[in-house]
């Protein structure tokens, strides 16, 4: 068992877990204030992934794991019929289900800015919009948030599909661990976890 993740990537993935749950109960429960304080450190996460996805681990790097069709087909095929192999970073089938969830996550911060209650509380650059466009922009907020919980389902359903394979992919994210010849180089990831907290300081600074 050799390490393949360093905390910052292990760490992030985790707080986003519970965050997203927070951000779900708060507006279930009309704590728009939390709300926005959670959002901000999820955003400020996912800026500091953005950077170490190209600065960091070499295994973490955006170009590492994003592959082609052909490695994509080509992985699902070896899937299927049991040869998988673990590698040092995510498989090119989960290299494009991280883009997606990332996308949707960014869609789901980036329309909150401008969305609206039309009562108590409105996102922090709401008044730079007209009030249809905050109306639209909620409604995508939204709805979003409910395409955002299917695609955490099929992540989850996939990690049980890797499990039945014989690989852990949960257990990996935990302690960092991979069962492999060679473990990748990695980097220390304090420096991600400076940006992340100077991102979030700035955000808290202006809109907590």
């Amino acid at each position: 068992m050799v390490k393949v993740w360093d905390s910052f990537i292990r760490g992030y993935h985790w707080l986003l877990v519970v965050a997203i749950g927070g951000l779900w109960w708060t507006a279930e429960n009309a704590y728009m204030e939390w709300h926005l304080r959670i959002a901000i450190g999820v955003g400020a996460l996912m800026l500091a992934r953005m950077m170490w996805g190209v600065v960091g681990s070499p295994n973490a790097r955006i170009a590492t794991f994003v592959k082609g069709p052909r490695a994509f087909w080509q992985h699902l095929k070896e899937l299927r019929s049991g040869n998988y192999q673990a590698g040092k970073t995510h498989n090119p089938v989960g290299g494009w289900a991280v883009l997606l969830l990332w996308s949707l996550i960014f869609v789901q911060l980036g329309t909150g800015l401008f969305a609206t209650d039309e009562i108590f509380f409105s996102g922090p650059l709401a008044s730079l919009v007209s009030s249809e466009t905050q109306s639209q922009l909620t409604d995508i907020h939204k709805l979003n948030f409910n395409v955002l919980l299917t695609f955490i389902g099929v992540h989850v359903v996939a990690i049980l599909v890797y499990r039945l394979r014989g690989e852990n992919l949960l257990g990996s994210m935990v302690h960092g661990r991979r069962k492999l010849e060679q473990a990748p180089r990695l980097y220390a990831s304090g420096w991600a976890w400076l940006m992340a907290a100077v991102l979030a300081t700035i955000a808290w600074y202006y809109w907590g």
